[in-house]
């Protein structure tokens, strides 16, 4: 072999080596480069994300500090408030004339349901069956077992014998369709304790509506003074970052001594 043409193709050879090992330092680096770009990007969108949700959490308590001074009463126009580098709205809803299904009477969940769309038939039958979802006995006010009823339905699950926890829950009643229980969900509440508190409004008209069927008093809860509401913030920061916080919280309508003014039920 000719020592000259050997020694182009070594060369040649390092030369290739060379090469690739530039290439690969080049794609090493730029890997390198995007990812410390990626780190950068989220650990901006995480500080964004936290401030946006400090932000929406504090209009929870400015709100909450307003009702409880009366400057502010719940209504269905949010307002809006700068806190820090965001812009938050504000929605607060009285829930105080909303019936709990968890103390309600089988007439006043029909009164309830037939306002939801139902005929007065299907409404008791369905209310009954609410009503055996929270209590403990294993039998139906209808007669038979509860467990039954679920098992004609394909039901893998009973009534667990508890009151409901969520709202959602009573869409696990056998009968209660999804769209049912969007429409029967702005007239009920796990947290009220008590009859409807505003003079006019669904709850207080399914009271009325629920004692006319049952020519008796119904049973929706213990009087109180308290009330209910739904506060809900979105908080907006300037590069688009948007956290929503939804929370339900108890407003003493009289406190006992040391007792707060104000208790969260619900932070979502």
């Amino acid at each position: 072999m000719n020592p000259r043409y050997g020694g182009a193709r070594q060369r040649g050879f390092a030369l290739v080596i060379v090469l690739w090992s530039l290439a690969l330092l080049a794609l090493l680096v730029s890997g390198l480069t995007a990812a410390g770009r990626t780190q950068i990007r989220l650990a901006h969108d995480m500080r964004g994300a936290a401030a946006a949700e400090a932000a929406a959490d504090g209009a929870v308590q400015r709100a909450v500090f307003d009702l409880r001074g009366g400057t502010r009463v719940a209504g269905a126009v949010p307002w809006r408030v700068r806190i820090g580098g965001a812009v938050v709205a504000v929605t607060i809803e009285d829930q105080s004339d909303r019936i709990n299904p968890n103390f309600s009477a089988p007439p006043l969940m029909a009164s309830l349901l037939q306002a939801s769309g139902l005929k007065p038939a299907p409404a008791l039958e369905l209310a009954r069956r609410i009503v055996d979802w929270r209590t403990a006995t294993p039998y139906s006010i209808d007669g038979g077992l509860k467990l039954d009823r679920y098992r004609e339905a394909g039901l893998p699950y009973g009534p667990p014998g508890r009151p409901f926890l969520y709202i959602n829950e009573i869409g696990l009643v056998p009968g209660v369709t999804a769209d049912l229980l969007e429409r029967l969900r702005p007239y009920v509440s796990v947290y009220q304790s008590g009859d409807p508190q505003m003079a006019a409004g669904a709850g207080r008209e399914a009271v009325q509506t629920a004692e006319m069927i049952n020519h008796a008093p119904v049973l929706a809860g213990f009087t109180t003074r308290d009330r209910i509401v739904q506060i809900r913030t979105a908080a907006t920061m300037a590069d688009g970052v948007r956290f929503i916080r939804t929370a339900v919280v108890l407003l003493r309508g009289k406190p006992l001594p040391g007792e707060p003014g104000w208790q969260i039920l619900s932070w979502d």
